[in-house]
């Protein structure tokens, strides 16, 4: 028997026609190359296919499926399903942006669990509204988000409301620990720990430590010791500070 992968458009169609496939078997139709607009059509006419939302997934996102059919698609899918949907750019753009939309909308009456799992996972679109959210967890999983730049991270951070644990996560953090700019503004952070605070000051130059010094806004004690330092600092040539530096 011919493989389904193998086969071509009128194959696809007579097979769909038959009804006798499995999740797997409509799953391989649609993912073969010659698999047309029609044969997508009949498939999403069979309401035992349709109990997948693997199979709703992909219709949703299948290249000349009409749109106001792709939007019934997205109404059940759950969150992850509108993920890969918004993620992946073959899906149609008009698709792909309400995929985004509804997962936002959707965001408020996710379990806590889940939206940990998508902080992993989300893409730009969807940063700014997991960072403006006030769960450390959340937080917390942003932070191992790959596609987290260092500004998220300036923002994350602040924001009036990051809990301590967040603040101790980012300086102890494998990558945005190291990170110059983040850092100082660790340092300079109302909120974190005084000894981490101070931890963070000897890697910096001399002339972010005088800013420091001079900034009304930090705690007393990081305005002291970042003084000190400094004070110390300038008598040390530039040749022998340059070790300081971070990047």
């Amino acid at each position: 028997m011919t493989r389904i992968a193998d086969m071509a458009t009128p194959e696809l169609l007579d097979l769909v026609r038959s009804g006798e496939l499995d999740e797997g078997a409509v799953l391989e139709v649609l993912r073969n190359p010659y698999c047309t607009a029609e044969i997508a059509e009949r498939i999403l006419e069979n309401r035992r296919w349709l109990s997948s939302h693997v199979v709703r997934e992909r219709l949703a996102g299948f290249q000349g499926m009409g749109f106001s059919r792709a939007l019934n698609l997205l109404a059940n899918l759950p969150w992850l399903s509108l993920l890969h949907l918004a993620q992946n750019p073959r899906t149609p753009p008009m698709v792909r942006r309400q995929a985004e939309r509804r997962l936002l909308n959707r965001l408020p009456q996710m379990a806590l669990g889940e939206v940990v799992a998508l902080a992993r996972l989300a893409h730009r679109p969807l940063l700014q509204t997991l960072i403006a959210t006030d769960q450390p967890r959340v937080q917390l999983a942003l932070l191992d988000n790959p596609r987290l730049v260092e500004n998220d991270v300036l923002l994350l951070l602040n924001r009036d409301r990051t809990a301590t644990e967040v603040l101790v996560a980012v300086t102890r953090h494998r990558r945005w620990g190291r990170v110059r700019t983040v850092r100082l503004r660790m340092a300079a952070h109302p909120a974190l720990p005084l000894p981490l605070a101070l931890s963070l000051l000897v890697e910096l130059g001399l002339a972010e430590l005088q800013g420091l010094a001079a900034r009304p806004d930090v705690p007393e004690g990081v305005r002291t010791a970042a003084r000190e330092l400094a004070g110390r600092k300038r008598s040390v040539p530039q040749e022998e500070d340059d070790g300081t530096m971070l990047r």
